[in-house]
C-alpha cells in the first residue's frame, strides 16, 4: 500500500515535466528536449512499481474468479502493453520518426483503453448492484469482454506498423500500393467487433432485470466499508459512523455491519434532524470535529447552470446571457451560502458517541473550509503564473517585446492601485483581527471601506491600460490580461466583504464563529500577492526591458 501512495504521488509530481513530449518536433532547443525526454523516461519508475504491485497483489492474494476481475486483467495487459510503446516515443529521436503517424494513434488508444475504458467498464459491473440490487449478466460481460479486447487488438495492433510504415495520422484517404491496405482492412474488422462487444455491454444495461432475485448485502463478500450499505429501494445511509482499524473492515471487524446498524458508533442519531458528518485528523483520522453539511437543494444545480452559461456563452460572442448568467450564479451562490452554511450551530458541542464529546464549529486552519480555500487559490495561483510567465516567454522569445514606441500601463495609477489593493487587503486582515477581539464595531468599519479600496484600486489598473490596444501587439495584449486579472478578482473579494459585512450585521458573523471571515481573509492573502506581482511586471518592465 504505501508504495502504491509513493508511486502515484511520484507519477503527479513526474507529469509537470511530461505534457512537453506531445510537443518534441516543435522546434525545441536541445537542452529542453534532454530534460523533457528524461522526465518521460523517469515515469516508468513509479508507473513499474505500480503495475507489479498489482500484480503481486494477485499473486499473493486469493483471487476469486468474476466478471469485474476479467476486465481488470484485461486493463492490465493492454495499459502495460500502451506503456512499453511509451518508453519508446519518450526517446525524442524515435518520435521524430514516429510523431504524427498511427503509431502515434496506437499507443494512445492502448494507454487510453487500458487506462479508463477497461477499469470503467469493470467499475460497472462491479457497482451495478448499488443501482438495482442486481448483477449484470455473467455471460454477456464475458462475451463483450472477449469482442471488445480482440477487437481492440486486432483494430490497434497492426497500427504500429503502419505507423512504423510512413502512414499519417488525420489523413483521411491515400493512394494504393502503399503496403497499408492489408492491415487497414485488419484494423477496420477489428473496430467491427468493437462496436459489437460495446453493443453487448450496453444491452446488458438496459435489458430487463425484473426476473432476476435481488442480492444480499455485499454480493462480493468485499472487506471495504462501501459494502456496509444494505441496497434498499430508497435512500439510505448509515446509521453510525464506524470506528475503523483496518483497511479491509468487513473482514477483520467482526460484526461491524450489525453494529453500525444498531447505533454504537459514531453519530448515532440526528437529534436536529440536519446531516453531520466527522472531521478527522489527517494522518490516524482521530475525531476532531462533528461539521454540519447542507442537504439536497435545488439552488446548488441552478448556480451550477449559471456559471456553465457565464462560461459557454461567450464562446458564441453572446455576451448579455452571459452577463446575466454572471449576476443569477452569484446570486445563487449567495442565498444557498446564507441560508445554509452560515447559520452558527445550536450548541458549541456535541456527544459525537463511543464517549465523545466534540465541537460543532471551527475556522481557520482548522476548518475545512479554509483548506478548499487554499487549494483553490493555489489552483488560481498557479494559473495567474502561467500568465506572468506567458509575459517573460515573450520578452525571451521575441525579439521586439516590447515594441519600439510602444505605450506602456500609466506608472501613476499602477501604483495607485498597487496602494489601494493592498489597503483593502490589510483592511481584511485587520476585521478578522478586530472581530476576533470582539471589537465588532471597529471591524465592521474595515469591512466597509475595504470594498471601496478595492474598487478604487481595480478602476486604477483598468484605467493605466486603457490607451493601449490589445489587438495590435502580444505586449499590451498582457498588459491587458493582468490587469482584467486582477480586476475580476479584486471584484470577487469585493463580494467577499460585503458577505462577511452583512454577517456581522445579522448576527452570522460573530468572534466566536468567524469561518467566513478567515476564509476571505485567506482569499486576500493571494489575491494581495498577484497584485503585488502584476503591478511590478506591468510598473516596473518598460524601464527594466
Amino acid at each position: 500500500y504505501s508504495w502504491i501512495v509513493l508511486s502515484a504521488v511520484g507519477t503527479g509530481f513526474l507529469s509537470f515535466g511530461l505534457w512537453v513530449h506531445h510537443m518534441f518536433t516543435t522546434g525545441l532547443p536541445s537542452i529542453s528536449l534532454g530534460f523533457f525526454s528524461a522526465a518521460s523516461e523517469a515515469v516508468v519508475i513509479p508507473t513499474g512499481i505500480q503495475i507489479f504491485a498489482f500484480l503481486a497483489t494477485l499473486m499473493a492474494g486469493r483471487v476469486k474468479p468474476s466478471l469485474p476481475m476479467l476486465w481488470i486483467a484485461g486493463a492490465l495487459a493492454i495499459f502495460t502493453m500502451g506503456g512499453l510503446t511509451g518508453v519508446m516515443l519518450a526517446l525524442a529521436p524515435f518520435d521524430f520518426q514516429a510523431h504524427d503517424t498511427y503509431f502515434i494513434v496506437a499507443h494512445l488508444h492502448y494507454t487510453l483503453f487500458g487506462g479508463m475504458v477497461f477499469p470503467v467498464i469493470a467499475g460497472v459491473y462491479y457497482f451495478f448492484p448499488f443501482i438495482q440490487k442486481k448483477k449484470l449478466s455473467e455471460t454477456l460481460g464475458r462475451r463483450a469482454f472477449w469482442l471488445i479486447f480482440i477487437g481492440f487488438n486486432l483494430t490497434f495492433l497492426p497500427m504500429h506498423l503502419t505507423g512504423l510504415w510512413g502512414m499519417p495520422r488525420r489523413v483521411y484517404t491515400y493512394p494504393t500500393g502503399l503496403g497499408w491496405d492489408g492491415l487497414n482492412l485488419v484494423s477496420t474488422v477489428g473496430a467491427f467487433i468493437i462496436a459489437a462487444g460495446f453493443a453487448v455491454f450496453v444491452w446488458d444495461l438496459v435489458r430487463p432485470k425484473h426476473r432476476q432475485p435481488p442480492l444480499d448485502r455485499n454480493p462480493w463478500d468485499a472487506g471495504t466499508l462501501e459494502w456496509s450499505h444494505d441496497i434498499p429501494d430508497q435512500a439510505w445511509g448509515v446509521r453510525s459512523i464506524p470506528h475503523v482499524t483496518s483497511r479491509y473492515p468487513l473482514w477483520d471487524q467482526p460484526k461491524i455491519v450489525e453494529r453500525m446498524d444498531a447505533g454504537r458508533y459514531y453519530l448515532p442519531d440526528a437529534e436536529e434532524g440536519l446531516r453531520e458528518t466527522l472531521v478527522t485528523s489527517v494522518i490516524d483520522a482521530r475525531p476532531v470535529q462533528v461539521q454540519r453539511v447542507t442537504g439536497p437543494a435545488w439552488i446548488t444545480h441552478l448556480a451550477a447552470l449559471f456559471t456553465g452559461g457565464a462560461f459557454i456563452f461567450p464562446t458564441f460572442h453572446w455576451y448579455p446571457p452571459a452577463i446575466l448568467c454572471v449576476v443569477l450564479a452569484i446570486g445563487c451562490i449567495i442565498w444557498w451560502l446564507w441560508t445554509s452554511t452560515a447559520r452558527p450551530p445550536e450548541a458549541p458541542s456535541k456527544d459525537a458517541g463511543l464517549g465523545l464529546t466534540l465541537p460543532t464549529y471551527a475556522s481557520g486552519p482548522a476548518s475545512v473550509g479554509w483548506w478548499a480555500v487554499w487549494i483553490t487559490m493555489l489552483g488560481d495561483a498557479t494559473a495567474f503564473a502561467s500568465l506572468v510567465f506567458g509575459f517573460f516567454f515573450y520578452w525571451t522569445a521575441s525579439p521586439d517585446f516590447p515594441p519600439q514606441g510602444a505605450l506602456h500601463a500609466a506608472p501613476g495609477l499602477v501604483a495607485l492601485a498597487a496602494a489601494l489593493l493592498s489597503l483593502s487587503w490589510a483592511l481584511t486582515v485587520g476585521a478578522r483581527q478586530l472581530n476576533r477581539a470582539a471589537r465588532t464595531g471597529a471591524a465592521r468599519a474595515c469591512l466597509a471601506v475595504a470594498p471601496l479600496a478595492a474598487l478604487g484600486g481595480a478602476a486604477a489598473l483598468m484605467g493605466s491600460v486603457l490607451g493601449l490596444e490589445p489587438s495590435t501587439h502580444v505586449y499590451p495584449a498582457v498588459l491587458w490580461a493582468l490587469a482584467i486579472w486582477v480586476a475580476v478578482h479584486a471584484g470577487v473579494g469585493v463580494i467577499m466583504q460585503l458577505y462577511c459585512l452583512a454577517g456581522m450585521l445579522f448576527g452570522k458573523l460573530t468572534p466566536r464563529y468567524d469561518a467566513d471571515i478567515w476564509n476571505v481573509s485567506l482569499y486576500w492573502h493571494f489575491h494581495a500577492l498577484s497584485v503585488l506581482v502584476t503591478c511590478a511586471v506591468m510598473g516596473l518592465s518598460p524601464g527594466v526591458l
